[in-house]
């Protein structure tokens, strides 16, 4: 199964690439701002590009995980957040629909509004910010453009190695080692996720030809913030780091701390599905020493 991941550089991506690379499948990456070895430039605006390099690359399945996903910058720009978030993907996945390559579209768990979580895949939608209601958009599109068979797997919190070093996991060992106060909302929770457990999970699904709403979370789907940074500081001390004296936490609500984009609070996700599949969460304390490690070029 030679697989084609839009989005190649980024958290996400590069971890599909490394796993369906593990399950010994052909795999092309491509990316749009953060050119990495191996990785093929393209431009999901270019809907004429996608549509050349399906017919030069001939994959037999596609991963959009690109996008935007700055929630407060969406705020600003509604139009950007619906054209990245929304009709690129959707106007991907019909070209895969048309030439009968099976799709998946990686959404966020933040449809949801956080007022009952965590939630199943059964649970209703309900978006509050912009962010979110253009990746809800870009499911209800995506699953239009491919007349239903699209794979939607939805993901949470994520952290894992990256080239960029932007994700929860790199901002804690940061200021666990140059000794800075982390401001934390006390109010927010969901389930941490290895990104390479969701890279293999998603190769799984597409080796079974699955399709529809998967929730592919971590095991602790009501884990606060302040408890995910205690996790991680005490995987760090384990992988022998030792901490700055001055290395501090601070907890606050999330009201507090004035953001632009409303957040949902408990979001947190559980599977109806996956149990049947056995798909199991690798050890935390060895996914969080992979980050004290240089990222793979993709």
């Amino acid at each position: 199964m030679k697989v084609l991941v839009l989005g190649g550089s980024g958290l996400v991506g590069s971890h599909l690439l490394r796993a369906a690379a593990a399950a010994g499948h052909p795999v092309v990456g491509t990316y749009r701002r953060h050119p990495l070895p191996g990785l093929v430039p393209l431009d999901g605006a270019d809907t004429p590009a996608m549509a050349r390099l399906l017919a030069a690359e001939r994959p037999d399945a596609v991963i959009h995980a690109g996008g935007w996903t700055w929630v407060d910058g969406c705020e600003d720009d509604p139009a950007r957040a619906f054209a990245e978030n929304a009709e690129q993907p959707a106007a991907l996945g019909r070209l895969c629909h048309v030439a009968g390559i099976p799709f998946a579209y990686i959404s966020t768990s933040y449809v949801f509004d956080g007022e009952s979580g965590p939630y199943p895949e059964s649970a209703m939608a309900n978006p509050i910010n912009v962010y979110s209601q253009s990746k809800w958009a870009g499911e209800q599109q995506v699953l239009a453009a491919t007349e239903g068979a699209a794979l939607l797997p939805r993901v949470i919190c994520v952290y894992g190695r990256e080239a960029q070093k932007k994700n929860f996991g790199y901002q804690v060992l940061t200021a666990l080692r140059e000794g800075r106060t982390l401001t934390l909302p006390a109010d927010q929770c969901g389930n941490p996720t290895w990104a390479g457990d969701i890279g293999r999970w998603v190769i799984r699904l597409l080796e079974l030809r699955e399709r529809g709403v998967w929730h592919l979370g971590g095991p602790w789907p009501e884990c606060t913030r302040p408890e995910w940074t205690e996790r991680l500081v005490a995987a760090f001390r384990q992988a022998g780091v030792v901490p700055h004296p001055a290395f501090t936490l601070r907890t606050v609500t999330t009201a507090e701390l004035g953001q632009k984009a409303r957040r949902p609070l408990r979001a947190g996700m559980i599977s109806e599905r996956t149990g049947s599949l056995g798909f199991q969460p690798s050890d935390f304390n060895a996914t969080v020493a992979e980050l004290l490690t240089a990222p793979n070029p993709a």
